[in-house]
């Protein structure tokens, strides 16, 4: 039953990577300001996905503390490398978390539904 959840990462990873270089080549974060909150929200989707697809039980301590410790670590990467920065940081920030929170979520709540149900 794992395999179903990790051939989904790979897809969404594929997809990420794509429109990572198309919004790249095309400079879509400059003219859509709403791309960045929806790759983070795929972002999200991909990860939670793949560790879903590692985990071989229901474990939510261990799913929160890993989605929680990817998604500050992306935002700490991020920050290191330099990437363009918005006149509001901290708002730009907590939405770029927020919608990591809300990707990983969704993944999360159809595991407990489906393969999580009995645990």
């Amino acid at each position: 039953m794992r395999l179903p959840w990790l051939i989904s990462a790979l897809i969404l990873a594929a997809l990420l990577a794509t429109l990572q270089h198309v919004a790249l080549t095309e400079y879509l974060y400059w003219r859509y300001h709403w791309f960045d909150t929806l790759m983070h929200f795929l972002g999200g989707l991909a990860v939670a996905s793949f560790v879903v697809g590692v985990l071989h039980k229901h474990r939510a301590q261990l799913f929160l503390v890993g989605m929680v410790g990817i998604a500050v670590g992306w935002e700490v990467f991020e920050f290191a490398i330099g990437t363009q920065r918005e006149a509001n940081f901290v708002f730009d920030t907590s939405l770029d978390l927020l919608m990591d929170t809300l990707g990983m979520a969704t993944v999360y709540l159809v595991a407990r539904y489906t393969l999580w149900r009995s645990a």
